[in-house]
């Protein structure tokens, strides 16, 4: 008898969250349950030496739903490209092991599954068609960026939904950037030099950008910190110039691919086909990323008044 295929394949790469993780799956199983059972949750375990393989080998005799693709690589673009390849869903829900996120989420992900676009879905938790997926060549094997990277050529293809919500309950604190890759880190300061370098280094290539586009982020920091931050950033350009993995080019910045796609979605009013009589979407953005929009963004200039009410700061 032939393997019954899940709507829902909740992929996630995990790697030192033995402190979040359980209460990040009880979550996302909650989620599943919103599409009668019919899910699976895969995890790529990374090297942790924190307890979390010890309870996720653990875990997974326990839930059939449940499976560990186990690998030595501090890479999250790696893993959750191992992750995808080992799923079965009709429908990849990427996740983060060190998130909660709240239960309003399965209602819209089961809509979205019963949809039937080829779209992805971006919300504070995002599903994407494995098709989808597939046609723009997955997840590639980036220290930083990875999600960029791949939500920017699906949504150059195929387009988006938008429905984030903003709101406070949608999921847990999250942790800071640099807290978040320090949990790669095994070492002493140099380790944690070099990991931040490579974050930098895949962050220029997944967003396909420029010194100058990084500065954009930047342009109201103090002199001293925007004349460190441009070294830096040369360096880490540089270092993304040698790379194996290329850019994709797909005619500007692949972070403005994302966010222009979204505010087109937005304006358009494409959450009202998965969201009938919800509160309207509400992205939220710190005061970089508006900094940089206003100086790299035609569109968000063009539309800035018809987007106000979507978008809140952060």
């Amino acid at each position: 008898m032939a393997a019954v295929v899940p709507v829902l394949s909740f992929c996630a790469t995990n790697l030192n969250t033995r402190d979040r993780i359980e209460e990040s799956l009880r979550s996302i199983a909650e989620l599943g349950r919103s599409v009668d059972g019919s899910y699976e949750v895969v995890v790529a375990e990374g090297p942790s030496d924190d307890g979390a393989s010890e309870w996720l080998a653990a875990e997974s005799g326990r839930d059939p739903r449940l499976r560990i693709v186990r690998h030595r690589q501090r890479n999250r673009g790696l893993g959750r490209r191992l992750a995808f390849e080992a799923s079965r869903g009709t429908w990849i829900v990427p996740f983060d092991t060190s998130l909660v996120y709240g239960t309003g989420y399965g209602r819209l992900l089961a809509r979205f599954a019963n949809f039937g676009s080829s779209k992805m879905l971006f919300t504070e938790i995002c599903a994407l068609p494995r098709t989808s997926v597939e046609a723009v060549g997955g997840w590639r094997d980036l220290v930083g960026g990875e999600d960029v990277d791949l939500y920017s050529r699906v949504i150059a293809k195929f387009g988006v939904v938008a429905y984030p919500t903003g709101a406070a309950g949608s999921q847990s604190a999250t942790l800071g950037s640099y807290s978040r890759q320090m949990r790669y880190v095994r070492g002493g300061r140099l380790a944690r030099v070099r990991r931040i370098y490579a974050v930098q280094r895949d962050q220029i290539i997944a967003s396909h950008a420029t010194v100058g586009d990084l500065m954009a982020f930047n342009r109201k920091k103090p002199l001293s910190a925007r004349i460190a931050r441009r070294a830096f950033f040369t360096f880490a350009a540089v270092g993304a110039r040698f790379s194996a993995i290329r850019p994709v080019d797909l005619g500007t910045n692949n972070y403005l691919v994302v966010r222009e796609g979204l505010f087109a979605s937005l304006l358009a009013g494409d959450w009202k086909t998965l969201a009938p009589g919800d509160p309207a979407p509400r992205l939220l953005l710190t005061d970089d990323e508006i900094a940089f929009l206003e100086v790299r963004s035609p569109f968000y200039r063009l539309h800035q008044e018809e987007l106000a009410p979507f978008l809140g700061r952060k």
